[in-house]
C-alpha cells in the first residue's frame, strides 16, 4: 500500500496551506519514482559490496601482505572491513547527491502545483524546530546530508529554471 504519513508535529507546526505544500512535495517522490530509483541504487551497492567482497576475500597476497598464513574467512571479513571505508565513502557521497537531486525535485513539483511558498514557510518552521543549521559547510553538508540546507532548497524554490517540470 502507498501512504504518506503526516506526523503530529507537522499538523501543529504548520498551516493547512503548508501542510498540503509538503503532501505536494511527497507526491511529487511518488510521481517521479524517487522510491524505486534509490532502491535500485541501495541493490547496486549490495552487489558491489558482495562482488568486492568475494573477489577481496579470496585474494592470497591481501592476507599475506598482513603477515597471515592460509586465508581465514572472518579475517578476510575483518581486513575487508578496513579497507572497504574509501569504497563506502563514495557509495554514501554518490547516494546523498540522488537524495538532494530527488528532494529539489519533490520542492520543485509542489511548487509547479502551486503551493511553493507554502512549501518553503513550512522547511522555515520545520528548521527552526528542529533546531538544525541553516546554512553548513557546503562540503560538508554535500558528504553527510541526505536533504539539500535550507538556504539552497529555498533558492530553488524561488528560481522555477531550477528542478522544473521538463525534467
Amino acid at each position: 500500500a502507498k501512504r504518506i504519513v503526516i506526523y503530529d508535529t507537522l499538523i501543529e507546526q504548520c498551516t493547512t496551506e503548508e501542510i498540503v505544500a509538503v503532501v505536494g512535495h511527497e507526491l511529487g517522490h511518488w510521481k517521479k519514482s524517487h522510491t524505486v530509483r534509490m532502491l535500485l541504487m541501495a541493490q547496486l551497492q549490495i552487489l558491489l559490496i558482495f562482488y568486492s567482497f568475494s573477489c577481496f576475500v579470496t585474494e592470497p597476497h591481501m592476507y599475506e601482505s598482513f603477515g597471515v598464513e592460509g586465508m581465514p574467512v572472518m579475517l578476510g571479513f575483518l581486513f575487508f572491513q578496513y579497507l572497504y571505508e574509501p569504497l563506502g565513502m563514495v557509495l554514501q557521497f554518490a547516494t546523498n547527491v540522488m537524495s538532494r537531486i530527488h528532494e529539489f525535485q519533490a520542492d520543485a513539483f509542489s511548487r509547479d502545483l502551486g503551493y511553493g511558498e507554502q512549501l518553503a514557510s513550512c522547511l522555515i518552521k520545520l528548521q527552526i524546530e528542529n533546531k538544525a543549521t541553516m546554512n553548513p559547510d557546503p562540503l560538508y553538508s554535500a558528504f553527510t546530508y541526505s536533504h539539500p540546507p535550507l538556504v539552497e532548497r529555498l533558492d530553488a524554490l524561488g528560481n522555477p529554471h531550477l528542478a522544473s517540470k521538463d525534467e
